[in-house]
């Protein structure tokens, strides 16, 4: 079952004063980041989600099974179709959550005939190609390499080399999926949802996105003027960084790749790029020293009691919404980076122009 969009509504105003993006590799990862979304009194936030997280293996083998999710309907998980709409939906009643628990983004996209209607309307619009992919990074071996600018490289060959930008080997039919771009615009952020195939993300396809949002800000956004860019998926591929726990998903790493290496804004003045990376309150051995203060980085909270609200309990937002993400059980929760906890109290980041 999917949602048909209602027409997108009229141009929305905003109080705040300046964007600030978060790229994110799936649905759910902007959590991954949320020390720099919370209580935005100026940044306006437009969270930019890469892939619908349709290889999830929570939409495979014994959980091919048909979910509900509240106020979108029911999706049959066997169908990668449906498994996207399920997880889009998810991430969109979560963000609808946070609007709830946070009066600077008080918007929501609530689905088509839901009793509280809309107050983001979805539009989706097809975006021009962008070249030809130069294939990094490479699956092959994803998970035992650090990133480039750590200790090591990765190798092996990307069949998306030579391949036109953007591409999705999950898509069938027509293959003008990948360039479907669907935008949420409120008064306080912004959702931007792209379908680049999970598993299959690319530097060259991060960069061609986010060109495509910071072409369109002036016909799409309330406002133009620029902050930053937060990498806002956590990443630490084969345990490089020992202190944190292990996230080895290449998707993470095409978009630190994407941030690290890019200068995405190069216009005057300053315009910081973030990464969500390893660090902790208690050691200083077995952590990304570039997250360290006296290199540039930095250490942000979640408040404990927003936290909380997102993760201690089955009914809390984050394990109310994504629980069926881990089969049913609670998301680990705590302090820092630590295994098993990927989504933690303690968000660190390095830093790059």
């Amino acid at each position: 079952m999917s949602v048909t969009p209602a027409e997108p509504a009229a141009a929305v105003t905003t109080t705040k004063t300046q964007l600030q993006y978060f790229l994110s590799p799936h649905p759910d990862d902007v959590f991954m980041a949320w020390s720099l979304v919370q209580n935005s009194t100026a940044n306006y936030p437009v969270f930019i989600t890469l892939t619908k997280g349709e290889s999830t293996g929570y939409c495979k083998g014994t959980y091919a099974t048909p979910i509900t999710i509240a106020n979108w309907g029911t999706y049959d998980r066997a169908i990668a179709e449906d498994c996207k709409a399920a997880r889009m939906a998810s991430l969109n009643n979560w963000f609808d959550d946070q609007s709830d628990a946070d009066s600077n983004l008080n918007d929501y996209s609530r689905a088509a005939g839901h009793t509280s209607g809309y107050l983001m309307v979805p539009e989706t619009v097809e975006a021009p190609a962008g070249g030809i992919d130069t294939g990094a990074p490479t699956p092959s071996g994803m998970g035992g390499c650090a990133p480039t600018w750590g200790s090591g490289s990765c190798a092996g060959a990307n069949p998306n080399v030579g391949r036109p930008i953007p591409d999705n080997f999950s898509t069938t039919g027509d293959p003008s999926q990948a360039r479907q771009v669907t935008w949420w615009v409120g008064e306080t952020s912004a959702r931007v949802e792209f379908d680049l195939g999970d598993g299959n993300l690319t530097n060259a396809e991060v960069i061609w996105a986010f060109e495509y949002v910071r072409a369109n800000r002036a016909e799409k956004l309330p406002l133009t003027t620029e902050y930053g860019v937060v990498a806002a998926g956590f990443s630490n591929l084969g345990q490089h960084y020992t202190a944190c726990t292990d996230y080895s998903h290449h998707d993470h790493r095409a978009i630190h790749e994407a941030v690290h290496g890019t200068d995405l804004i190069p216009d005057e003045g300053k315009h910081p790029q973030w990464g969500a990376t390893c660090g902790s309150r208690t050691t200083t051995v077995g952590i990304d020293t570039e997250a360290l203060p006296a290199n540039g980085g930095r250490a942000d909270e979640i408040t404990p009691a927003f936290y909380n609200a997102n993760m201690a309990g089955s009914s809390a937002y984050f394990q109310k919404r994504f629980g069926w993400l881990r089969g049913g059980n609670l998301w680990p929760s705590g302090t820092d980076p630590t295994h098993p906890v990927i989504f933690a109290r303690w968000n660190y980041f390095w830093r790059r122009f």
